[in-house]
């Protein structure tokens, strides 16, 4: 059951985005048809059709090898719509709202040995545009269509025989995807990997889908993994496929001082990790790094254009270098504000596509004591005489964690 559902905080008149904190208990079926019932009546969600039957049986039945818990909450999900158990034509394993779409973003991982804690720490931006999904296709919004991740939900499961869970993220109330940590101190979260790419033409639900969608990784390890270790074990089991124009990847790192990044090679399909060293900061933007290990790798790119990934790389990795002493959380918050994403032309500095981008929330994770303290954007506020930055305003930072 649904026992907890309030909104995290009250957005005021012309602030981008809200916020809904949510606490799901019991056994899986029930999880996934008290979602369902929540994402019908809420956020109007409907089921996403196969192209045949038979891909919804073999979905399935993969479901049932190898992530069972995720098919029982498939099956609840059929229930709240009303579909029979081998009710096959429509795919349960997603419940979409104001449709998904990739998303850039910026982290840095911290080892144990920098940090004034003694407990690894990250520091993240999650980077998405402010406008609807058909704007970014061209044409004029659907009435009540509401901007891409202007509903946020921060979703803790807690199913009766497996692991708690707290994932943040928005267009998918079943699979949150972007941001999580789990009851044995295991962290993920998910960036663009522009230099891959996916299939812009597909669907994240229903038509020829089979395995796991690129956008259910997150909550696959956080449900299936305890240490890093484990998490690529799972990971290499698993087949993915990734629905959206560009590639991904995703930093996951755990309790004990571990990280890694994990990525699907753009032209061989296979999986790749860049492992985080225990004596240096793992940097990660938007580009494979098993492809671009080295700066000196990376390809030449205007250094006006702020929001390249290499760029950020660059502004990153250089302002790491430059640090004395042992990272405090502060260090690592003011760390990420040198590429928060707010741009007066959004072309001059490397947006694609020149659209609106923002910084949509910035936090300090520190998976060990399970909790992410984020702040979420609000609006703009101004601009930065002589540069192309805008000033934002964001909220007072939140402590979100999953407590025991």
């Amino acid at each position: 059951m649904i026992t907890e559902d309030r909104v995290l905080f009250e957005p005021a008149d012309g602030d981008y985005l809200s916020v809904r904190e949510l606490t799901v208990e019991g056994g899986d079926r029930q999880i996934g048809r008290d979602l369902a019932e929540l994402a019908r009546s809420a956020y109007g969600s409907r089921l996403a059709r196969y192209a045949d039957p038979l891909y919804g049986r073999a979905r399935l039945a993969y479901l049932d090898r190898n992530w069972p818990r995720l098919g029982l909450r498939a099956r609840g999900v059929a229930d709240a719509f009303g579909l029979a158990e081998d009710g096959a034509g429509f795919d349960p394993t997603a419940l979409g709202y104001d449709f998904p779409v990739s998303h850039g973003c910026s982290a840095v991982w911290f080892p144990p040995a920098l940090t004034d804690v003694g407990r690894p720490l990250v520091g993240r931006n999650l980077d998405w545009y402010t406008l609807t999904f058909s704007e970014m296709a061209g044409r004029e919004p659907d009435a009540g269509e509401h901007p891409s991740y202007s509903r946020v939900t921060v979703n803790r499961c807690r199913p009766d025989d497996g692991r708690a869970t707290l994932q943040i993220g928005s267009h998918d109330l079943l699979n949150p995807m972007i941001d999580g940590v789990n009851d044995a101190g295991l962290f993920v979260c998910i960036l663009v990997d522009s230099t891959g790419h996916g299939d812009p033409g597909a669907s994240p639900a229903g038509g020829y889908d089979s395995g796991l969608s690129t956008n259910q990784v997150l909550g696959f390890v956080l449900d299936n993994a305890a240490t890093v270790g484990e998490a690529k074990t799972a990971l290499l089991g698993q087949h993915f496929f990734t629905p959206m124009a560009q590639g991904e990847h995703w930093l996951i790192a755990d309790a004990d001082g571990a990280a890694t990044v994990f990525e699907i090679d753009q032209a061989s399909h296979q999986y790749r990790f860049t492992d985080g060293r225990p004596d240096a900061p793992l940097v990660v933007t938007n580009h494979a790094l098993h492809t671009y290990p080295t700066a000196d790798m990376f390809p030449e790119v205007d250094a006006n254009a702020e929001h390249n990934t290499f760029v950020r790389h660059r502004i990153l990795t250089d302002a790491i270098a430059a640090h004395t002493g042992v990272w405090t959380g502060a260090d690592i918050t003011a760390l990420l504000a040198t590429v928060n994403c707010a741009f007066a032309d959004n072309a001059r500095a490397g947006v694609s596509h020149g659209w609106p981008e923002r910084t949509l929330w910035t936090y300090l994770a520190d998976p060990a004591e399970r909790r992410l303290t984020t702040r979420f954007y609000r609006r703009d506020t101004g601009t930065v005489p002589g540069t192309n930055h805008v000033t934002t305003a964001y909220t007072d930072p939140i402590a979100i964690e999953l407590k025991s």
